[in-house]
């Protein structure tokens, strides 16, 4: 993606052994993987895998964090890429097993594996125990689909969820917001998941389109985000 950094950015010792000594929660490490990309970026894709996976054991090796990914591909067919994307994930699972994490899957809008479907369609293909998924309602939501119904067919492969809100721009592309300043219903969203009886994590997502805007302020989005979650978890008797 434009934009991104070619390599991850690292952290020294003492920052590692600072965030280890914390006891800090931390549930996932970001990537940003493309199951379609040349060759060379496949290879690349790999060992990106084994970085965050040493990472991940180095912050807290008693229970390493997921690493999560969108998978690519944005503006293909599925039908055309499907089977490539599968062959491709094989070796993403072989790679984290290799290495001893998880890797948690994102379905992102325009990309060509944009609905719970056809990622469950993968991971059913490759079939691997280091493979699991995410669900983000925001993708979801810009393809017109309803809440509980994708919750409903992502929810039991899902290893935790991604909260933040999005909107169609007049071009027809992706704006990305804050959980709460969109219009999920989030009452509805998390009432569900006290009758499912959902028991994991819950992370708002703060777009790098947001944190890139002029005027962003992390401090403000965090404590916005908590506010707005903070209301609809005790309206949903979750708090």
């Amino acid at each position: 993606m434009p934009g991104w950094p070619s390599e991850p950015a690292r952290l020294d010792a003492p920052a590692r052994r600072r965030i280890r000594s914390s006891h800090f929660p931390i549930p996932t490490l970001l990537e940003n993987l493309n199951l379609l990309a040349s060759p060379a970026g496949h290879a690349r894709a790999l060992d990106r895998i084994r970085a965050a996976a040493t990472l991940a054991h180095d912050l807290a090796p008693k229970n390493p964090p997921l690493l999560q990914t969108v998978l690519g591909g944005a503006g293909l067919a599925w039908d055309a890429v499907k089977d490539q994307m599968a062959t491709r994930l094989a070796d993403w699972a072989r790679v984290a097993a290799e290495n001893q994490i998880q890797l948690a899957l994102k379905s992102h809008f325009g990309s060509p594996s944009d609905t719970p479907e056809k990622l469950l369609s993968l991971l059913d293909q490759v079939q691997h125990p280091a493979l699991t998924a995410i669900y983000d309602y925001s993708h979801f939501q810009l393809l017109g689909l309803d809440l509980i119904p994708t919750l409903d067919t992502l929810l039991p492969r899902a290893s935790f969820l991604t909260v933040k809100d999005s909107q169609l721009t007049p071009a027809r592309t992706a704006r990305f917001l804050l959980p709460g300043d969109g219009n999920v219903d989030y009452t509805t969203y998390f009432h569900h998941l006290r009758q499912r009886h959902y028991r994991g994590w819950i992370l708002v997502e703060i777009s790098r389109q947001l944190q890139t805007a002029p005027g962003y302020d992390p401090t403000s989005a965090a404590r916005r985000s908590y506010a707005a979650m903070s209301r609809a978890l005790a309206a949903a008797r979750l708090r």
